[in-house]
C-alpha cells in the first residue's frame, strides 16, 4: 500500500492513473442513461429481448426487423444478465451501472498499456500521461454502452498488441472483433492494410495471418446473429445494402463532407483544437506509420458518408491524445509544461464537471432512476408523462409497482383520492399552464416533497430572470 500511495505522490504516472480511476468510476456513477438512443436501443434493449424479458419486437428499433444490427454486443450483456437472473440478483439500474464500470475499467486499462508503448517508442515526458489523464471527455464517453466504446476499447488493444511487434494474426482478431462492434471500423482497417503493402512492398504469409485472424470474429458473428435473430444473416451485407445501396443512412443526419472540421471547431476548441493539429503533425513527423494510416483513412473516408454525427469518430479518440501528446513534446522542449498542464486541468475540471456529473440522458431518465430508488412493492406512482409507460415496460421494467398517468391538476386530484399514499412524479415546464395545476393540486394537498432533479432554489431565481421557466421542472412528492 505504500508503494502505491509513493508511486502515486512521487511520480506524473501515478498521478495520471489516479486521475483516469477516479474520473472513471466517477462519470460510471453519475452518467445513467445515453448521449445517443442506439447506446440504450440498439444494446440494452436488444440484449433484453434476448434475455426473455419483453417478449414484442415491435418494441424494439427498425433495425431489428431489417437485421442490420450484429448481435456481438448486445449479446455479452444478455449473457452477464442472465447469469444475474440465475443468481436471483438481477436489477436493470445496477446492471447498467455494472456495464458502464466495465467499460470505464478497460478503457483505462487500455489507455495505460498505451501510454506504456508510446512512452517507450517515444520517450515522452509523464507529465504529458498527466495531461492525457484530464481530457475532459474521456470519462463521459468512455462509461458509455455505445457501440462506438467497445469499437475504440478493441482498437486500443489491437495497436497495444501491434506495437508489442506480436503476431500481426492478433492484430486481426481484435480487429475482427472491433468491426462486429461497429463496421464502420472498417474504414480505418483499409489505411492500416495499405500501410502494410506500402512498407513491405509486397504480399507476405504475416499479411495474410492478419487477414485470417480478421475473419475468424467475423465468421462467430455469422453465428451470433443466427442465435439472436433465429436465422442465417450476414448483418455485414445487410447493414452495407440497406445503409448505403439502399440510401437509407442518407436520410439520417445528412450533412456536407467538410461538417467534421466544423464540429472539430465548435466543441470546445481550446481542446479540440489542438488535438487535431497535433494529430496533424503526428502524420507529418511519424511519415505515415501504422497509427496514422488507420486514424486518417478513417477519419477521411467518413468525409464521403452522408450522415453525419460526431460520435462517429468515437473509436479513434483513445489514439488521438497520444499523437497529439507527441507533437506537443516536440514543441514544448523548451517551455514549462507544468503551468500549461494546470491551466489545461482547471479547463478539464470544468468539461468533467458538465459533461460527466450528471445523467447522460436526465429529460428521461432521471424520473426512471428516481422510480428505482424510491419504489416499494405494491405502491402506486403517478405520473404526468407517458414517457414512464413506455420506458417501463422495456430494458428498465420494475415489476411491483403501478404507474398511473395523469394530464393536468384535475385529472391528478382525482387520482391522489383514489388512491391515497401515493407518490407522485412531477415532470414539466413551469411556463406550462398544465405544470402550475399540478404543483397548485400538490399543494393543496399537502404533500410533502421527496426529491427533485435540480435544486429548488434555482426556480425561485425565475422572480429575477423568466428563462429559468425554461428548464425541466422534475420533483417527486409524498402524498397521504
Amino acid at each position: 500500500m505504500l508503494k502505491i500511495i509513493h508511486y502515486i505522490k512521487a511520480t506524473w504516472e501515478g498521478r495520471a492513473l489516479l486521475a483516469l480511476l477516479l474520473g472513471h468510476v466517477l462519470a460510471a456513477y453519475f452518467s445513467y442513461g445515453f448521449h445517443h438512443p442506439d447506446e440504450h436501443f440498439q444494446i440494452l434493449e436488444f440484449a433484453n429481448y434476448w434475455l426473455s424479458q419483453t417478449h414484442d419486437p415491435s418494441s424494439l428499433p427498425w433495425e431489428f426487423g431489417a437485421q442490420i444490427r450484429p448481435w456481438f454486443q448486445p449479446m455479452l450483456h444478455g449473457i452477464c444478465m442472465k447469469f444475474a437472473v440465475l443468481l436471483q440478483i438481477y436489477n436493470p439500474f445496477v446492471m447498467a451501472f455494472l456495464f458502464r464500470l466495465t467499460y470505464a475499467m478497460l478503457n483505462v486499462f487500455g489507455i495505460f498499456l498505451l501510454w506504456r508503448e508510446f512512452q517507450k517508442r517515444f520517450q515522452l515526458d509523464a507529465i504529458w500521461f498527466f495531461w492525457i489523464a484530464l481530457v475532459w471527455f474521456f470519462p463521459y464517453i468512455h462509461v458509455r454502452t455505445s457501440s462506438e466504446n467497445l469499437c475504440g476499447i478493441l482498437l486500443t488493444f489491437a495497436f497495444v498488441t501491434y506495437l508489442r511487434n506480436q503476431p500481426l494474426f492478433w492484430v486481426g482478431v481484435l480487429f475482427g472483433f472491433s468491426f462486429l462492434a461497429r463496421y464502420q471500423v472498417a474504414l480505418g482497417v483499409f489505411g492500416f492494410g495499405l500501410y502494410l503493402l506500402y512498407r513491405d512492398r509486397k504480399l507476405t504469409l504475416e499479411h495474410l495471418k492478419c487477414f485470417v485472424g480478421f475473419l475468424i470474429p467475423v465468421v462467430l458473428g455469422v453465428i451470433i446473429d443466427r442465435i439472436g435473430y433465429g436465422n442465417w444473416v450476414f448483418t455485414p451485407y445487410r447493414y452495407f445494402k440497406v445503409n448505403l445501396m439502399d440510401g437509407v443512412a442518407a436520410t439520417f443526419n445528412p450533412y456536407p463532407w467538410y461538417q467534421y472540421f466544423i464540429w472539430i471547431a465548435q466543441l470546445n476548441p481550446l481542446v479540440s483544437l489542438p488535438l487535431f493539429l497535433g494529430t496533424i503533425f503526428y502524420f507529418k513527423k511519424s511519415r505515415m506509420d501504422a497509427l496514422s494510416s488507420f486514424v486518417l483513412s478513417f477519419f477521411v473516408l467518413h468525409l464521403f458518408i452522408t450522415n453525419k454525427e460526431y460520435r462517429f469518430l468515437f473509436p479513434i479518440l483513445n489514439l488521438v491524445p497520444f499523437m497529439a501528446a507527441f507533437a506537443f513534446q516536440s514543441f514544448t522542449d523548451k517551455v514549462q509544461k507544468k503551468p500549461l498542464i494546470l491551466l489545461y486541468a482547471a479547463i478539464s475540471l470544468i468539461g468533467f464537471s458538465v459533461s460527466s456529473l450528471r445523467g447522460a440522458s436526465v429529460e428521461t431518465l432521471w424520473p426512471i432512476h428516481v422510480v428505482n430508488q424510491y419504489a416499494k412493492p405494491g405502491e402506486v406512482w403517478l405520473t404526468n408523462r407517458d414517457y414512464m409507460d413506455q420506458f417501463i415496460h422495456g430494458y428498465y421494467q420494475l415489476p411491483g409497482h403501478q404507474i398511473l398517468i395523469y394530464h393536468d391538476g384535475a385529472e391528478l386530484d382525482r387520482l391522489i383520492t383514489a388512491q391515497p399514499n401515493s407518490k407522485v412524479l412531477v415532470d414539466g415546464y413551469l411556463k406550462d399552464t398544465s405544470t402550475q395545476t399540478i404543483l397548485d393540486t400538490i399543494a393543496k394537498r399537502g404533500c410533502t416533497l421527496v426529491t427533485s432533479a435540480r435544486p429548488l432554489f434555482l426556480f425561485e431565481l425565475r422572480k429575477y430572470y423568466s428563462g429559468i421557466d425554461r428548464l425541466t421542472f422534475k420533483a417527486v412528492y409524498q402524498c397521504n
